[in-house]
């Protein structure tokens, strides 16, 4: 039960994270910088799911499909860096 919660939280929390970078390019004015630790904090719950899900031994590939993601997650950091570390 855990690995189907936490593919849809991975993205939610993906898609939040990253609505005010384009393409998507989604915005909330004053409000749109807290965009991006609210969805990587929902991400972050999605993978510790994961963790819950392979360590309880669960029936399923959806898991294995959500433990991809982490390689999405480790992308969105180097992103962040390089956007407010000046590189880009």
């Amino acid at each position: 039960m855990e690995s189907k919660y936490s593919i849809i939280l991975i993205v939610v929390g993906i898609f939040i994270a990253y609505m005010i970078f384009p393409p998507v390019n989604i915005t909330f004015g004053k409000w749109s910088m807290v965009a991006i630790p609210v969805g990587f904090a929902i991400y972050l719950t999605g993978v510790t799911l994961v963790i819950i899900a392979f360590l309880q031994k669960e029936k399923g590939c959806i898991k294995y499909i959500a433990l991809i993601s982490i390689a999405l997650g480790v992308l969105y950091v180097v992103f962040l860096f390089a956007v407010f570390g000046g590189e880009i």
